[in-house]
């Protein structure tokens, strides 16, 4: 069976042994030792709320570099709706677009597009007889983990339909080939800006039995100060 692989990562170096991330981590995976927290990769989901109250900024979370993957003929951002909101006072979202396309992508998509889709076929599975309720999304990659460790008796409980991200990506090389019959798989690479490390681990490790279309997962904090 594959590891496993986790994308929060802690700097023993920056880590005084304080105790706050072992007070706030939900699954209990953080314990200290020798002076120095370690995660426990078994309990651990990735939900980043370790990173998010470390005062010694001791955790992080391990993301790739976009400069690292310019040599695809198609770069593909897939954009969640998160990423729009970290722009104060933004008037229009294709202002935001056009700057990923000026960093050097050559296709844009929006994830709000697939989250569409994702509603319409939940409304659906709601009016089926027989499901298991209450229907947990499965947009959520630290929920599902969650559940997976902790809550099995509740894995029927997840829609079973892949996140929006996953779809978007699958449309998005539909689109580009679409576009270019020119491009072959080995052509074309999907990038995903993540705004939580739960999803880049998600990334890594797939959903289930279903490996990820998205091939590199970037910061949405080096994609905002980009601009």
């Amino acid at each position: 069976m594959k590891e496993y692989e986790h994308s929060v990562t802690l700097d023993k170096s920056k880590c005084t042994g304080c105790t706050t991330c072992l007070r706030y981590c939900p699954t209990e995976a953080i314990r200290i030792r020798d002076g120095h927290a370690q995660i426990n990769p078994v309990r651990c989901i990735d939900c980043g709320e370790c990173v998010r109250v470390c005062p010694h900024k001791a955790k992080k979370v391990r993301y790739s570099k976009f400069e690292n993957y310019r040599d695809y003929k198609c770069k593909i951002a897939i954009v969640p709706p998160s990423l729009f909101g970290q722009f104060e006072r933004l008037e229009n979202v294709d202002t935001v677009l056009q700057g990923l396309y000026d960093l050097g992508f050559d296709e844009v998509y929006e994830v709000a597009k697939s989250a569409e889709l994702v509603s319409a076929y939940t409304r659906l599975y709601l009016k089926t007889e027989g499901i298991k309720k209450p229907v947990i999304s499965s947009a959520c990659p630290a929920i599902t983990r969650l559940i997976t460790l902790r809550f099995p008796y509740l894995k029927d409980n997840i829609l079973p339909i892949l996140p929006p991200m996953e779809i978007a990506a699958h449309d998005a090389k539909i689109r580009a080939k679409e576009k270019n019959p020119e491009l072959t798989d080995e052509d074309i690479c999907v990038y995903f800006i993540s705004p939580c490390p739960a999803k880049c681990s998600y990334i890594k490790n797939g959903f289930g039995d279903y490996e990820s279309e998205i091939d590199v997962v970037l910061s949405m904090n080096d994609i905002y100060f980009s601009y």
